[in-house]
């Protein structure tokens, strides 16, 4: 996971050198991550299409072999190869994305060390620089402990370091407001230079979580903390949009889909449909995800929504299956009558 974090911070630290806006360049970030997905992605909307186009056989089969799972599963993978399906292929995209959403959390967690480059062993520098500051900015410096939460930077040294993870967005932040920090002896004596990292898009601070609280409590007539601001709404936004974008997606691509048979379980009844759950899971879950971590996160998470759809538009109008009509009306009469001299 590791190297992962180091590429995906190396991705997003070049896109932000060249277009210094930390919004344009999670952009960038989630445009190359989709390119590098397109094989990937077009192999899975192959599959996908071979499998709703054997659909009708696959209810057959199941008809066939109801009572006989083994047989079932043996006959559904010889249909499978004969007809080079992988049935792992449509999780494949997914699997990979979750490392990369994983990833890109602690890339924007710590952005210090995966993006302007600090190493993990010179952290300390960081905190001894803001200390220093400090002396002669103390109630710049009482006004920022108040915001992380705690009463002095002592907390850092006396854990190691290990807890510095856990406020350096607030850091880089600082650092940016304050770019005099990185004159500091501490940071200069490494002979390194640093790029500092502004977060505001349009007026929103991607490095915030938005806050769910205060929205519920805007709802219930309470006004947020420093009042109603275009930085507050727009981090509310984000996770909103967040959800839109993954159940538009969600509702468009099963539109783009051929219309799929009603399945049956054995007594007849109709199974319940997990697409149109998934519709309604899926968003509420983003929605979630992104009231919990950094709006860098659900920026990204909404680009990666639109971003997909987009490529499922141009990928549905190039990729086409090799199964025609013919080859599966051919392979349910085959299954039709064998199933017939099974009864008899």
């Amino acid at each position: 996971m590791s190297y992962i974090m180091l590429a995906l911070g190396w991705i997003l630290k070049l896109m932000y050198t060249i277009t210094s806006n930390y919004g344009v360049a999670i952009i960038l970030f989630t445009l190359i991550v989709k390119l590098i997905l397109i094989p990937l992605t077009v192999k899975q909307q192959k599959s996908m299409l071979k499998t709703q186009k054997l659909q009708p056989l696959l209810m057959e089969l199941q008809k066939k072999y109801a009572n006989d799972k083994e047989k079932l599963n043996q006959e559904t993978m010889k249909l499978y190869q004969k007809y080079q399906i992988n049935p792992m292929s449509g999780c494949l995209p997914m699997l990979i994305q979750l490392p990369i959403l994983f990833a890109l959390y602690y890339v924007v967690r710590q952005p210090i060390i995966y993006i302007m480059g600090v190493a993990s062993s010179d952290v300390w520098r960081i905190v001894s620089a803001v200390d220093e500051w400090g002396i002669s900015n103390p109630d710049a410096l009482n006004q920022f402990l108040a915001a992380l939460n705690i009463e002095s930077l002592n907390i850092f040294p006396e854990n190691g370091f290990k807890n510095f993870g856990m406020y350096e967005i607030r850091f880089a932040k600082l650092l940016f407001e304050q770019p005099e920090i990185m004159n500091s002896h501490f940071i200069t004596e490494t002979g390194k230079t640093y790029t500092l990292i502004d977060f505001n898009l349009l007026g929103i601070d991607l490095s915030q979580t938005p806050n769910l609280g205060s929205l519920l409590g805007l709802l219930m007539g309470r006004m947020p903390d420093g009042g109603l601001t275009w930085g507050t709404i727009g981090l509310w936004l984000i996770p909103l949009l967040a959800g839109g974008s993954s159940y538009l997606t969600s509702y468009i691509t099963q539109k783009m889909q051929p219309p799929q048979p009603v399945q049956k379980d054995e007594n007849g009844n109709e199974k319940p449909n997990t697409m149109k759950t998934m519709m309604i899971m899926m968003p509420l879950f983003s929605i979630w995800i992104a009231f919990t971590l950094p709006a860098a996160i659900g920026f990204y998470w909404i680009l990666s929504g639109l971003f997909q759809l987009a490529q499922q538009i141009f990928i549905n109008k190039v990729v086409h299956v090799d199964i025609s009509d013919e080859d599966v009306k051919e392979e349910m009469e085959n299954a039709a009558k064998n199933r017939k001299k099974r009864k008899k």
